[in-house]
């Protein structure tokens, strides 16, 4: 599956805020959930959960959760659609502004991710300190091989996206971050 320009500015615009991108994992790993059940686990006003989930369903990322609704209380499921983001250069500069900004925030998840684990890493386990992996490899490969990569980690990732009551014994939220960017060569 490669990434495309079918996911619009907005879409792209929608993903790029922190809060959002907390709200659409929390929806991914938690299941169907209220603004303030929302605002409780992350620690956020009701007010702006409420405000960060219509943005996100006014772009088709969520929709609300009918089967769920018990008067003025709404629930927000996630949109099954898989969206790749294609990142590279567009002619459309709405896109390309919307691309840079996303780009930004998933930069700055990325390192909080890491800082978080670094700052807590004595609080888990000996098993799951050894089997934490930071990584990185300079390898030369084609756009076909990367795409083969790509596709593969995304179905791997589609598998282990499972509602809480189907997990596994002893599962733990993991924050995974895969990047496979071109490179000069040293001294090219």
């Amino acid at each position: 599956m490669k990434p495309s320009r079918s996911v619009t500015a907005r879409e792209v615009r929608a993903l790029a805020h922190p809060l959002r991108l907390d709200l659409l994992e929390c929806l991914l790993n938690g299941g169907p959930a209220t603004a303030s059940m929302l605002a409780r686990e992350l620690g956020e006003s009701s007010g702006a959960t409420s405000y960060h989930l219509r943005v996100l369903a006014a772009a088709g990322l969520i929709s609300e959760d009918l089967d769920r609704r018990k008067g003025r209380e709404r629930w927000w499921k996630h949109e099954e659609k898989l969206r790749l983001i294609s990142t590279a250069p567009a002619e459309d500069a709405e896109y390309s502004a919307a691309i840079a900004q996303f780009e930004g925030v998933m930069l700055q998840r990325d390192e909080e991710g890491l800082r978080r684990y670094l700052h807590s890493r004595s609080e888990f386990t000996p098993e799951w300190q050894e089997s934490a992996f930071i990584g990185g490899w300079g390898l030369y490969a084609t756009r076909e091989d990367v795409d083969e990569l790509s596709q593969f980690l995304v179905t791997w990732l589609r598998a282990h996206r499972i509602p809480p009551e189907k997990r596994k014994q002893g599962a733990t939220l993991i924050h995974l971050t895969y990047r496979a960017i071109p490179q000069r060569p040293p001294g090219e």
